[in-house]
């Protein structure tokens, strides 16, 4: 009976080390049509929120647990869903994830042809544009620019009158000038996410191949705005793919 109690002592922690131990996952991620490498692929642990991106070269390496669910996204490519076993016991996995790409409907698109030059000039011509007011200066939001009335100071205006409008005409000011500082700060915010700096750490572009790469990759101001610096890497990554196979001028 001991013996048994020994035995049985020695194997739980055993049996609960083996269930809490982690899988490590190694993988490539390639095009399942062109067998290709598919490069900085999101991979997202649904369990746990965790998440790595492949390299360059479609590789990745991450940590799991039996039973967990991984989602294996790219712009152009399906959402590819990965599940693992519960029952896996080995502690180290070798796959090869196939990415099917992306079927975009379009909207369809009427296409027709004018008999001649001439006849393509004058629909151009007689096609109604609304034209802006070429005169028309800058308008700055939260201002007024329509029409204004002159104001006369009446002898009958009551002095109180006079002093509401002075206080209200403050107000106004104290609120453009709290949101221009707010802009301010967003913009801050997003100079500090987003700069010529960071896409030099990022890229190791060189110095003046640094405002080329800014002016080719422009990003969502939105985006910048509610992206982790994870998802800011990684558009980074794929517009530096984009510009590097662009035809040299």
């Amino acid at each position: 009976m001991r013996i048994f109690l020994f035995l049985l002592i020695l194997v739980i922690p055993s049996i609960a080390f083996s269930q809490q131990s982690k899988i490590e996952l190694v993988g490539e991620i390639i095009d399942a049509e062109t067998k290709d490498a598919v490069p900085y692929v999101h991979i997202i642990n649904k369990h746990t929120q965790e998440g790595v991106a492949s390299n360059t070269e479609g590789r990745f390496w991450i940590r799991i647990n039996p039973g967990d669910t991984l989602l294996f996204s790219a712009i152009g490519f399906e959402t590819y869903q990965f599940v693992i076993n519960e029952r896996v016991t080995t502690d180290k996995m070798l796959v090869t994830i196939a990415l099917s790409q992306a079927t975009l409907e379009l909207e369809s698109v009427k296409v027709f042809a004018y008999k001649d030059e001439y006849a393509l000039k004058r629909a151009i011509l007689d096609a109604e544009v609304p034209m802006e007011d070429e005169k028309k200066g800058i308008e700055l939001p939260g201002f007024y620019y329509g029409p204004r009335k002159e104001w006369k100071n009446s002898a009958f205006t009551s002095p109180l009158t006079a002093i509401a409008g002075v206080f209200s005409k403050e107000n106004k000011e104290r609120k453009l000038l709290a949101q221009a500082e707010k802009n301010t700060h967003q913009f801050q915010q997003l100079e500090a996410k987003y700069n010529e700096q960071v896409v030099k750490e990022i890229t190791g572009l060189p110095d003046d191949k640094i405002e080329d790469f800014m002016e080719f990759c422009v990003i969502d101001r939105g985006f910048i705005e509610k992206a982790t610096e994870y998802e800011i890497t990684v558009v980074i990554h794929q517009c530096l793919t984009d510009f590097k196979n662009q035809p040299e001028k």
